[in-house]
């Protein structure tokens, strides 16, 4: 009797949506975010290619407390503009940790928009690239215009007003 009530529960676990080794519900989806590795090349044509949108870039890691704080913010102003700005985020986290950090991170926040981590292995290019005075500290936000030019960069933490001030002053 053991061994047949074992499978049993396990089929009821699975078919009312509860990951056994995670405890999530249904929305887990982890396997279903896309989170690709990027370099200098690309991050550069990302910036460039702005198809008449602006684009705010967050650099950020899953161990900055600050990143941590300011990511529903930066979620909640990608739903309110995304038909503006292009949203991306870019995990300066190791490219091996995709699965088990960054992932698992964007998923508890229902992440909606684009996000990356950094491929660059010398840091110094990474960070000249762009913005030679940045110390590389997290997180930061570069924001570009229709053109790819860059016409705002800060560091620290922000919160939703914060960021929709700035934002405001851009697209108004």
């Amino acid at each position: 009797m053991k061994n047949f009530i074992s499978p049993l529960i396990i089929i009821f676990i699975l078919l009312i949506g509860i990951d056994p080794v995670y405890g999530q519900g249904k929305d887990f989806n982890v396997e279903n975010l896309a989170v690709e590795s990027i370099g200098i090349k690309k991050l550069n044509s990302l910036i460039k290619n702005r198809n008449g949108k602006y684009l705010l870039l967050n650099i950020w890691a899953t161990w900055c407390i600050p990143c941590r704080e300011e990511f529903p913010a930066l979620n909640k102003l990608h739903e309110r503009y995304n038909d503006q700005i292009e949203f991306i985020g870019l995990s300066v986290d190791y490219p091996d940790e995709v699965e088990s950090k960054i992932k698992p991170f964007l998923d508890s926040l229902n992440i909606k928009f684009n996000n990356y981590v950094n491929a660059e292995n010398d840091q110094d290019k990474f960070i000249t690239n762009l913005e030679p005075g940045w110390s590389g500290t997290v997180p930061a936000t570069f924001i570009y215009d229709t053109s790819g030019k860059r016409v705002k960069y800060f560091t620290g933490g922000k919160t939703f007003e914060e960021f929709e001030k700035e934002i405001s002053e851009l697209i108004n």
